[in-house]
């Protein structure tokens, strides 16, 4: 329903104008969601009393911030049969839109956020693996995870729930329900569980994109529903407009402006909200290429990243044998980033493209992109880069 009433504004009401009957519907609807929540909580319908004892003792987060986001479990379809075509034949994606890249075995494709933006999740097979392409748009977090669960392979979709803005999604085969930047099962059967990272990913422009990887497949607007796929799902404000939200923060913090696009590693699996995280800014890496090697909370990482091409990547510097490498940036020679003191030369997925160990990749850092407001909501401890004390910062 938000969807749709977007889509409608996006279309047919000037910027101005757009931007004001955008904010007064998400109001509109925020109120009534709230409403709604509040009748089912007194009433005595078969519907979830997230007060009680027992409900709370079925969530691993706070049940009294899990919110209905509006359009009910699969109002906001997953794709499960996506179809991709080469870089050459895309037409309806604009230069400065982003995509999230993967690659897989020799595999390489881009999903852009103007599906994903509708879809929020792609259940796909790339070579041997199965995985979920994941994005919330009011968190901004593209994260993709093994799709091969202790069940066997498993289909995602969209609960409908939201966590602190950010997408739960629900496997189809336990009904058990998943915090996307948790990474983790938050209720029913497969609870506690955690979700794996798998596969190499990037965040870039499509214009950055389809010039590192001209030959790589696109994911289609070929998904089988009818969406405004040149547009936003929630307008193109939401992107930057700080006073732009549509659910309550409860972690408010002012390190950075709210809709700074961050990079976010998680030091170890998620068990509370006092989770280390470790925040790198894509502003603050400038124009070029720029590498910081970095040893945090007992994990040698490197962040290799630009402003100029839009795009930030992570990885662990300790390699199989014991070797800690030190890494410096390199120049004008996209899709490759860096090399180290062993003249190894290494693109944006990590791997070592020349030098003595041609062929063997670095470990990606357990990480994902998003919002700033929505990284210091779910993790008040979040350390932005290049502070090292930041415990403490809940609601400041």
């Amino acid at each position: 329903m938000i969807d749709y009433c977007i889509n409608i504004m996006n279309t047919k009401l000037n910027t101005k104008s757009r931007i004001v009957s955008i904010r007064y519907s998400i109001i509109l609807l925020t109120f009534l969601i709230t409403a709604c929540d509040q009748v089912n909580s007194t009433s005595g319908s078969d519907s979830e009393d997230v007060n009680s004892d027992s409900q709370t003792s079925e969530w691993l987060i706070p049940p009294n911030e899990v919110v209905d986001g509006g359009p009910g479990k699969d109002g906001i379809p997953s794709i499960d049969n996506p179809k991709f075509a080469p870089v050459s034949e895309i037409e309806f994606i604009q230069d400065d839109r982003l995509i999230i890249g993967l690659k897989v075995g020799e595999t390489i494709k881009a999903y852009p956020h103007q599906i994903l933006d509708w879809h929020e999740i792609v259940n796909d097979q790339i070579e041997d693996e199965y995985i979920a392409m994941t994005y919330c748009p009011l968190t901004g977090t593209g994260i993709t995870w093994n799709r091969q669960l202790e069940d066997g392979i498993v289909e995602f979709g969209v609960s409908g729930l939201l966590f602190r803005n950010n997408l739960i999604a629900y496997d189809r085969k336990t009904d058990s329900y998943w915090s996307q930047m948790q990474l983790r099962a938050v209720k029913g059967p497969l609870k506690g569980n955690h979700l794996h990272q798998s596969v190499r990913m990037v965040e870039t422009t499509w214009k950055q994109w389809k010039s590192m990887y001209p030959d790589s497949e696109v994911l289609t607007k070929q998904t089988g529903f009818a969406r405004f796929y040149a547009g936003f799902a929630y307008g193109e404000s939401y992107l930057n407009d700080e006073n732009y939200l549509l659910f309550p923060v409860k972690n408010e913090n002012e390190r950075l402006p709210g809709k700074t696009k961050v990079h976010a590693i998680l030091h170890k699996r998620v068990t509370d909200q006092q989770q280390e995280v470790r925040v790198f800014t894509k502003s603050e890496m400038g124009e070029g290429i720029d590498v910081i090697n970095e040893e945090y909370k007992g994990l040698n990482i490197v962040a290799a990243g630009s402003e100029e091409y839009d795009f930030v990547v992570s990885f662990h510097r300790e390699l199989d044998d014991g070797t800690v490498l030190n890494f410096k940036p390199i120049q004008g020679q996209l899709p490759v980033v860096m090399t180290d003191e062993e003249g190894n030369k290494w693109n944006i997925f990590g791997e070592a493209v020349s030098g003595p160990r041609v062929g063997q990749n670095l470990q990606p850092t357990n990480s994902y992109n998003g919002y700033w407001f929505a990284v210091a909501d779910m993790f008040p401890n979040a350390c932005v880069y290049p502070s090292t004390g930041c415990k403490g910062y809940i609601n400041k």
